[in-house]
């Protein structure tokens, strides 16, 4: 080979490489562009994945908040009901209880938990819930909350329990934030020794309590409207939503069917489990005698055996000799199909570089055409773009000056139209005042003569030639026309006689006329 080929060949290896390196760096550009793609689409994947895996778990928790809130008010209305002995008065109280429950600080499992401790002494479900409430206005007044209601309900149910108010238990409304003694002077009128006194005799009972709360609370009281002032609280907002949020979900378990089906399946499967051996017994007797029935009828089951056990000795007898015989046979032969799957994995490989390289070779063909392509595009725009402007600067001009034009025309229209107007106005008050000054009116009655003109008219100056000669009557010389009627008359006769009297009259008005 001499240098002249030599230096063909080194320019042919020199660009072979450039180009190979141009296309490695735009497959490499593609490649990072469908990583981003791919991140994107993953990010976007993800995202929503984990949003239904949120919406599940939101879903899921609410429903297992409205089970155990309709769990509570369930046990509830049982307690009640054997309370109060009866379970219609139970299903009210538990009802009301639940609208309580979403208007003041209080939730609800600590309110049903109140009620049921002071219903054991009342009997009487709407009167423990109204002295829960009396108390707990108070609670809220001096911002006190579900803790000090807790204590001071067990307190005074067990002043109802023993029948009086210890010194001890008077201390407890205290501890609870309760000015419980200005509250006792304020019912009793005693304070200092008397009170003291009042209290060691056991005169603090747990009604004059109740009675004691109940004025606290009435217009005028030291706790009155305690929940409408809290009701713009954080606390009471926050007390009040989840209440609501939590009879919202226990109602919607309840009218789904989710409670009810969730407590029936618990119930069927504790009695399952509870006798799960015999059960598990009883339910494989039940699939071996549908398998034998089933067998009975169609045969089925004694066929797919024996079609079984056919596959397993055709296999042991036939198939298994075979195989082993083939395998000993290609003993011989197999570095000769080592060496062939050798051959064949090195042509597919070389086949796939080549194909990489076509690949490669139109990718980069492709991105020059669509650099001509924008180039071209760009070059008509640039070429393009003056026309345009001018095209749209004319049209604009053109279109001002037709406005203008029509503008101008409008107003010479509507200039000759008053003209027009004033003019018709002269000209009909100048015919107006020509005719009346011409020719001889009426207004006011007087003769007329055959053949002549006058000015007449009760809707402005009409004129008036008449065939022969009359009188014309004013407006005041027309007169009533008045009917006697004599005798007794009514209906048909009376309307006749009307009419003859009319008739009359206006026969006279037009003689006279004439």
């Amino acid at each position: 080979m001499d240098q002249r080929q030599l230096s063909i060949v080194l320019k042919l290896q020199d660009e072979a490489s450039k180009e190979l390196r141009k296309l490695s760096g735009e497959l490499d550009t593609a490649q990072k562009s469908t990583s981003r793609w791919g991140g994107a689409l993953e990010y976007v994947a993800g995202a929503a994945k984990y949003a239904v895996a949120a919406l599940g778990t939101a879903a899921l928790a609410g429903a297992t908040w409205g089970v155990s809130v309709a769990a509570q008010l369930e046990t509830a209305q049982v307690g009640l009901g054997t309370l109060l002995g009866s379970t219609e008065k139970a299903a009210a109280t538990v009802e009301r209880l639940k609208k309580e429950a979403a208007r003041t600080p209080f939730e609800l499992p600590g309110l049903t938990q109140a009620v049921q401790l002071l219903t054991s002494v009342t009997k009487d479900g709407d009167k423990s819930i109204d002295i829960i409430l009396n108390i707990g206005e108070g609670l809220a007044a001096m911002g006190k909350g579900q803790a000090e209601l807790d204590r001071i309900i067990v307190n005074l149910q067990q002043i109802a329990a023993v029948g009086k108010a210890a010194t001890i238990d008077i201390k407890q409304f205290a501890f609870a934030g309760i000015p419980i003694y200005e509250m006792l002077t304020e019912t009793t009128g005693k304070s200092g020794e008397a009170l003291a006194e009042l209290i060691d005799s056991g005169g603090v009972t747990f009604d004059l309590l109740t009675k004691m709360f109940d004025e606290a609370n009435n217009a005028g009281g030291r706790f009155f409207n305690a929940y409408v002032n809290q009701s713009g609280t954080f606390n009471q907002a926050m007390s009040n939503m989840k209440d609501s949020v939590g009879i919202l979900m226990a109602d919607l378990v309840k009218e789904t069917g989710i409670f009810g089906g969730l407590t029936q399946a618990m119930i069927v499967s504790s009695q399952w489990i509870g006798n799960y051996k015999q059960n598990m017994a009883d339910a494989r007797d039940t699939l071996l005698e549908w398998i034998n029935l089933l067998d009975q009828k169609t045969g089925l089951v004694t066929l797919l055996k024996d079609a079984w056990a056919n596959l397993v000795f055709i296999f042991n007898d036939q198939l298994k000799p075979a195989l082993m015989e083939l395998w000993e046979t290609l003993q011989p032969y197999k570095p000769y199909l080592e060496a062939l799957g050798q051959v064949l994995g090195t042509m597919l490989v070389i086949a796939i570089g080549g194909l990489i390289i076509i690949v490669g070779g139109l990718a980069a063909g492709l991105v020059q055409l669509l650099t001509w392509i924008t180039k071209v595009v760009d070059a008509i725009m640039s070429w393009l773009k003056p026309a345009l402007d001018a095209i749209g600067t004319t049209i604009l001009a053109v279109y001002d000056s037709t406005m203008k034009l029509i503008d101008a025309f409008k107003s010479a229209w509507e200039w000759a139209g008053k003209v027009a107007s004033k003019t018709g106005s002269f000209v009909s008050s100048a015919a107006t005042s020509v005719a009346n000054a011409i020719l001889p009116g009426r207004a006011s009655g007087g003769p007329v003569t055959a053949g002549m003109p006058y000015m007449v008219g009760e809707r402005g100056p009409e004129l008036f030639v008449p065939k022969s000669s009359g009188s014309i009557i004013p407006n005041g010389g027309m007169g009533g026309v008045v009917v006697n009627v004599y005798g007794d008359v009514s209906g048909k006769e009376l309307v006749a006689k009307v009419q003859e009297g009319i008739m009359q009259s206006l026969s006279q008005n037009m003689r006279f006329a004439v």
